[in-house]
């Protein structure tokens, strides 16, 4: 019996899912026609419904929120939750409504400059960041200046993945999907081209990882940016995004970073993820309702 309704509720997720993104590709086709300011009004709303509607995701956000907040009383910890969702649901139409008019309207940039200096050196570079305030128009706004790429995972169901990717692939930003044939040849080939390669190393996934700290407690990380920048002596940049009070964003790039380098490579590949991470959890911890809480980032422990 439990296996029957494990089966039907990945069914019936799926299938959600499916309707979901046929639901998205035609929002997609009208969202010249919709304000922009209402577009978002939409998804905050959305966003909020989501927050009563899905009882597992607002549980995981609130045990994580009360874990790397424990300081914090438990009417913080929901209103934090609760805006969490919000922003989410407005990051999404964002992604709908968003055109390159209204992209250079609504974010700012600083520290381009870094990105220039990491080119100069020939060997392409690796921006790293996490799912951080609206981390897809980042890369936007970044494919907009320069030429970039992302790494990412399948998606499924495929519609889905299909909708991730020709949504990137509008605003110019090219998808590397994990493990696909050809990928590693396409990542090396970025590199040569002197092309900016993005990573996010903010979740536990079926990756090469370590154990590093992040909010007090072993997570297991992936190290492919480290690890790359070690292997092709390409420079490592850091930036990250976050929405303001009246809904403009700001990007914040640094960089190219001072990474450990020593005899011992595995170390090193270990302690520069640990100082990525770190860098991830300062920039959370500024903004900690832009982050994904829901997600099950401490589910492996040593």
């Amino acid at each position: 019996m439990r296996e029957w309704l494990l089966q039907t509720r990945k069914w019936l997720s799926r299938l959600t899912l499916v309707g979901l993104t046929k639901l998205l590709k035609l929002g997609k086709l009208c969202s010249p026609l919709v304000p922009y300011r209402f577009g978002l009004w939409t998804g905050g709303m959305i966003g909020l419904a989501a927050y009563y509607l899905l009882p597992r995701e607002r549980k995981r956000t609130i045990d994580h929120l009360t874990f790397a907040y424990s300081d914090k009383g438990k009417e913080w910890v929901r209103k934090t939750a609760r805006r969490c969702f919000v922003h989410l649901g407005k990051a999404l139409l964002e992604m709908l409504l968003m055109t390159p008019y209204r992209l250079s309207r609504v974010v700012d940039v600083e520290g381009e400059e870094n990105i220039r200096a990491a080119l100069r050196l020939g060997k392409g570079a690796i921006y790293v960041t996490g799912h951080i305030g609206n981390w897809e128009l980042m890369a936007h706004i970044v494919a907009s200046r320069f030429t970039l790429s992302v790494i990412a995972a399948p998606i499924e169901p495929e519609q889905v993945n299909d909708m991730l990717v020709g949504l990137r692939a509008d605003m110019g930003v090219k998808t590397i999907l994990r493990g696909r044939p050809g990928a590693v040849k396409e990542i090396i080939r970025v590199f040569k081209e002197n092309r900016i390669m993005g990573i996010l190393i903010d979740q536990d996934t079926d990756v090469e990882s370590a154990f590093v700290d992040f909010m007090g407690k072993p997570a297991w990380t992936p190290t492919a940016a480290a690890s790359m920048a070690a292997k092709f002596g390409v420079p490592v940049i850091f930036g990250y995004i976050h929405r303001n009070w009246d809904n403009r964003h700001t990007i914040r790039i640094e960089g190219p970073l001072d990474l450990t380098v020593t005899d011992d490579k595995e170390k090193d590949i270990i302690t520069n993820t640990a100082m990525l991470t770190k860098k991830i959890e300062n920039c959370i911890r500024a903004v900690p309702e832009q982050w994904v809480w829901m997600h099950r980032r401490w589910r492996r422990q040593p």
